[in-house]
């Protein structure tokens, strides 16, 4: 497939480098030739530097040629203006844009075949702001996300000293459970992330990433010793109200949450107060001790640091700890960091970036992928795939199934019916399927879901 990707910045630079290592024909367009260098040292793709929206550039990038087009510059008009340049000069098939701005957001009406060909418009702040609301609905568990329209949730919980999941194999695994069914689907120890075996033993610090059914997610806390609490009434302090801030806010605020905000800006902390109606904004500096103390910090059920300055949301997310916020969440867009949180004791970190990053590839996935994410900074992926008549998953018990050695069946939906699979399930025509590898093994993954031609 030959892609013309505009923007090296860190979503253009992580989408470049899994398309190049699977294959495909990549250009990348940006204005900055020190970026474009950063690109070309560490993958096999092209590099134009231009203005994304002119055609010129866009021609010299083998726009003509491309199946794909993807624009992720940090301008959302020259965003959406090269996927129209895309579309009347060059007749690109497929356009998939980043528009930040909400004020488009919310006018889906104006993306369309008929309007601005934008196949995908990719918001990264709802994006962010959904995972989010995932680790807030599930607060005990470092990470949630739901599946199967909400039906699956797959959450990640640590191990602690003297539960009893501390020292089990996972084989044993049954006999704490009862008849609640679950699956651990990746296993984490010394900061590195595997799918586990049966002998797999869990040790206090560990975490793991268990699927389950939504309506037993409560049940599974409750066997585990973790609270599940919804935030309905909880205490929230945020830091940070912008874009992904101000979202999250009214999703909390709907939810029946006690927010409040710390804003830093003046004139972002009027509007913000102007455009929500039972939240306390407050205009100040999120690592002011003394404010911290006057608003309570201290009395807090969550923290949310979701500024956009990594630095600060790591500082005040340590503050909060510090104070005992048993829950804290933190907004970090800088790789670098990613790999750094846990070992400082930051667990609950959101990623702007890979949340756009897996947006955008689960749209452009080959055959029948329905949704994708990345789980354990960017270790391990989930895909949501649908299997079709000629797939060549069918019919196989999964015990048989010659999958990738690092690659799992989470679940299965059949119908209404949510399967937690064992080595006698097979996967049937019409079903979907959770599945859980790593960047590695997608491609091999996705060749079990292909749609041959035989299908049309």
């Amino acid at each position: 497939m030959n892609v013309v990707i505009l923007g090296a910045g860190e979503v253009g630079y992580h989408i470049a480098i899994r398309l190049a290592t699977e294959g495909n024909d990549v250009c990348v367009v940006d204005q900055d030739e020190t970026r474009l260098q950063v690109i070309a040292d560490a993958m096999d793709v092209r590099t134009v530097c231009g203005k994304a929206s002119y055609p010129a550039v866009l021609e010299q990038a083998g726009t003509a040629h491309a199946d794909l087009l993807i624009a992720v510059t940090t301008n959302d008009e020259v965003n959406m203006l090269a996927c129209q340049v895309a579309h009347s000069l060059f007749k690109v098939p497929t356009k998939l844009a980043r528009v930040r701005e909400q004020d488009y957001v919310k006018h889906p009406e104006l993306f369309g075949r008929d309007d601005l060909p934008i196949d995908k418009m990719i918001s990264p702040e709802g994006e962010a702001a959904k995972v989010v609301m995932g680790r807030l609905n599930v607060s005990s568990a470092q990470d949630a996300r739901e599946f199967f329209n909400g039906a699956i949730e797959l959450v990640e919980v640590t191990v602690r000293p003297k539960s009893k999941l501390a020292g089990l194999a996972l084989k044993e695994l049954p006999d704490v459970m009862g008849a609640l069914r679950v699956y651990v689907v990746a296993h984490e120890h010394n900061n590195r992330w595997r799918v586990p075996r049966g002998d797999t033993v869990l040790l206090a610090g560990d975490s793991i990433y268990v699927t389950v059914e939504k309506k037993h997610l409560d049940t599974l806390m409750q066997t585990i010793d973790l609270a599940y609490q919804t935030p309905a009434g909880r205490n929230v302090m945020m830091i940070g109200g912008g874009r992904i801030g101000y979202l999250v806010a009214k999703e909390l605020e709907l939810a029946g949450a006690k927010v409040k905000i710390i804003e830093f800006n003046a004139e972002r902390a009027e509007w913000l107060s102007e455009h929500l109606n039972n939240v306390v904004v407050i205009y100040g500096d999120a690592l002011d001790r003394k404010l911290l103390e006057e608003e309570n910090i201290d009395r807090m059920d969550d923290f949310l640091a979701l500024t956009n300055d990594d630095e600060n949301n790591i500082l005040g997310s340590l503050i909060a700890k510090r104070y005992g916020v048993g829950h804290v969440v933190t907004l970090v867009n800088k790789a670098i960091y990613m790999q750094l949180m846990r070992q400082i004791g930051l667990d609950v970190t959101v990623s702007p970036r890979l949340s756009t990053v897996a947006t955008i590839l689960s749209h452009i996935r080959k055959g029948r992928i329905h949704g994708m994410a990345s789980l354990a900074d960017g270790q391990l992926e989930v895909l949501e795939a649908e299997a079709l008549a000629t797939s060549s998953i069918l019919d196989i018990p999964l015990k048989h199934l010659k999958l990738p050695d690092d690659t799992v069946v989470g679940a299965i939906m059949r119908g209404d019916e949510i399967i937690i699979p064992n080595g006698l399930v097979a996967v049937k025509t019409g079903d979907h399927v959770l599945m859980v590898t790593t960047t590695e093994s997608i491609p091999q993954v996705e060749k079990l879901f292909a749609v041959h031609l035989e299908f049309f």
